[in-house]
């Protein structure tokens, strides 16, 4: 008896607690969509709390068999969940719905959501880009501009990651053109938010495809306007810090190391803050390398390891970072620890691995200090010299061997750069002694991306006048020049001055001063032969620099040439007559 009261007890429980379910989920069915929304919508991006709520949105929609908003559950579902795998499964779900929708525009956004996850989140590239391909297809024939332009943009950056960096840079440039002029209208503050989003990193996309075609001006110009727009806004913090990076590795690039540090610092902790792995990655092999560069190999380690970690962590590797293993390894061969030479090969060599199968065309094209079959080569010595101490052995064959290569390899190189020099020396002769050699500056296409008519043009004229004024008197002859001085110097302002260099000579101050200064002294060295005579640090104190270092670098920039060259040729020029 007492066995069947317990029974029947535990019977009613589970009645009544199914009747309460269902009551409380018909409530959550009364609910309007809004009011759910309102309960997941303060929740960060990943954020598994949100997902309560969310998980609600979807069970409403299903039972209502509300397409269009279990379509909107689902990509609300791919933006707070934070597993990866659930990430790809809700994206299924929202492709299925949304083909059951049968709206191309939906079928678009569902595969392009799916794309992102892939390249974002697991950094898969090539499935990423079947993705978007798709997402590309289906919105052919949309009026959805905003969306053609977001899968153009991620078609880019497929295309950017794969080292096709002229045609990516196409793609970065309309995206630019076309975020940009939707800015300016009066549309939704969300809207215009993601337009200044877009406008934001199809610039900073399109200064790296710049910078790897070696365009450098356009790529200084784009990482300017980043920087000088974004500096008074929190709204796009992790764009801050891309720009922050874009000008560390320019600076690093023209030899100054500590404005690059500033840069390279303000970039990591914004970009550690926002848990953007892939770009802090890159930001550490750049601080491992100036540190590196610099002599300070303790905080280099430091920065290139934590790269390394990275890497192990998500298996996530460019061509950029991957010179961040030749450094270790050169470290480990100084400091004879045949141990982390031989872990440092090894992850260079799982490097390739991805490189090659993510990277078809960059692989090929990027210089390495290790090719495969030697980092084999090496890796097979150092694992037997563990075993049978026959290392000597094979160090000394593989250095006589890369010794002889090296030999044959630096002979017939110095002829061909030899050569090369000399082209180079007759056509800066050429470029010289033109007929337009004293028209330094001319009117150029402007760099931004949209026509800027900000000045009068009677302020562009006084300027431009008194640029010339400037040139004419040799005032850029003084050390220490900045934007501020030389607008001071010549009775204008930073601003009026800027916006001529930047739009009408199209180059930045700096690049301004670097052509003047370069212009006189090798006009000096072809004019006056007592200047061939001088030492590159008096060449440098002649033209108003500080450093030789710098001089060189700015020399090389503008002429092709390095001064110890030019001055070469030119006295070999002489003798001749």
């Amino acid at each position: 008896m007492f066995r069947n009261n317990k029974l029947l007890l535990i019977i009613l429980n589970l009645i009544l607690l199914s009747v309460q379910g269902q009551e409380r989920q018909g409530k959550y069915y009364k609910e309007s969509y809004k009011k759910i929304y309102g309960l997941f919508e303060s929740y960060p991006e990943n954020d598994d709390r949100a997902m309560v709520f969310v998980n609600r949105y979807i069970h409403k929609a299903k039972s209502e068999q509300n397409l269009k908003k279990m379509i909107e559950g689902y990509e609300e579902a791919i933006y707070y969940t934070k597993n990866i795998d659930r990430k790809l499964s809700f994206a299924d779900s929202c492709i299925v719905t949304a083909i059951k929708y049968n709206d191309k525009d939906q079928i678009s956004r569902a595969y392009l959501g799916k794309g992102i996850i892939y390249y974002y989140n697991r950094r898969q590239y090539k499935p990423a880009l079947v993705q978007y391909l798709k997402a590309y297809k289906f919105s052919e024939d949309s009026k959805d501009e905003y969306l053609k332009n977001k899968i153009t943009y991620h078609l880019g950056m497929v295309k950017s990651y794969l080292g096709y960096y002229e045609e990516a840079s196409k793609h970065f440039e309309n995206t630019a053109h076309y975020f940009e002029s939707k800015i300016s209208e009066n549309s939704h503050p969300n809207l215009k938010l993601n337009n200044e989003s877009g406008y934001f990193n199809s610039i900073y996309r399109l200064s790296t495809c710049y910078r790897n075609l070696r365009l450098f001006r356009k790529e200084d110009s784009l990482i300017t306007i980043g920087l000088e727009r974004l500096k008074d806004t929190n709204e796009f913090s992790i764009e801050y810090g891309y720009f922050h990076k874009g000008k560390g590795i320019q600076l690093l690039r023209e030899g100054r190391s500590g404005e690059a540090l500033e840069h390279f610092i303000l970039a990591k902790d914004i970009l550690s803050h926002n848990q953007d792995d892939a770009s802090l990655n890159t930001v550490y092999f750049y601080l491992g390398k100036l540190y590196w560069q610099r002599g300070s190999r303790t905080e280099s380690l430091k920065y290139l390891n934590k790269t390394d970690s990275l890497v192990r962590k998500f298996w996530f590797i460019t061509p950029e970072i991957r010179e961040s293993y030749e450094y270790l390894i050169k470290d480990a061969k100084q400091s004879q620890n045949k141990e982390k030479q031989l872990y440092y090969t090894n992850q260079l060599l799982k490097a390739d691995s991805i490189i090659n199968a993510d990277f078809a065309l960059l692989s090929s094209k990027i210089h390495r200090e290790y090719d495969t079959s030697t980092l084999l080569k090496e890796k097979k010595q150092l694992e037997s010299q563990h075993k049978n101490g026959l290392m000597f052995l094979y160090f000394s064959m593989g250095s006589a061997f890369l010794l002889l290569s090296f030999s044959i390899w630096k002979f017939r190189n110095s002829r061909k750069r030899e050569n090369e020099i000399t082209s180079k020396y007759r056509e800066l002769l050429k470029k010289l002694n033109s007929p337009e050699k004293n028209d330094t500056f001319k009117d150029a296409s402007i760099v931004s991306l949209k026509e800027k008519n900000l000045y009068s043009q009677e302020i562009i004229d006084d300027v431009k006048a008194k640029l010339e004024l400037f040139e004419k008197e040799k005032l850029f002859l003084k050390k220490n020049l900045t934007l501020s001085t030389v607008a001071k110097m010549i009775g204008s302002n930073r601003t009026h001055l800027s916006y001529v260099l930047n739009e009408h000579y199209q180059m930045t101050f700096t690049m301004y001063l670097k052509i003047l200064r370069i212009k006189y002294i090798t006009n000096l060295l072809l004019e006056n032969n007592k200047y061939l005579n001088y030492s590159i640090d008096s060449l440098a104190e002649e033209c108003g620099m500080s450093h030789r270092q710098i001089f060189s670098k700015h020399f090389m920039e503008i002429t092709g040439m390095r001064p110890g060259d030019f001055i070469r040729k030119r006295k070999e020029e002489l003798k001749e007559f």
